[in-house]
């Protein structure tokens, strides 16, 4: 057996990897996890669902389809939207869309912090 490797019992772990989870919400057939979760801070901070579509490398169109798959599949609005025109258009996320950003932000810091802890415990500091 090797005296570094991993069969030796104060192999240092913490060295080789770090933790990670991922958290997501169910309803229906759309789920709330990072991908819509990212899309919905690039609307809020771009002010445009092209824009923020663009920002994550995905078409204008899946990024409509997964806000409106979500809307249909939870029954309230997370985007509203602005036909351009003198004003310009525009999009921004509805109050129910911008609590949902927020507690699940909370959930995912919250989780880590938890996921971080356990992994002391298991391979210490």
């Amino acid at each position: 057996m090797m005296a570094d490797g991993p069969g030796n019992l104060e192999y240092p772990f913490r060295e080789l990897f770090r933790p990670g989870c991922k958290v997501w919400l169910e309803k229906g057939e759309a789920h709330f996890g990072d991908g819509l979760y990212y899309l919905l801070i690039n609307v809020q901070q771009q002010g445009s669902i092209s824009r923020a579509a663009k920002a994550m490398g995905m078409s204008y169109r899946a990024a409509w389809g997964k806000i409106k798959k979500a809307e249909k599949s939870w029954g309230f609005r997370l985007v509203e939207t602005q036909v351009g025109g003198d004003a310009g258009g525009g999009a921004k996320l509805t109050a129910k869309g911008s609590r949902l950003v927020e507690c699940f932000s909370q959930i995912r810091d919250r989780m880590d912090k938890v996921i971080q802890e356990i992994y002391r415990e298991c391979f210490g500091e």
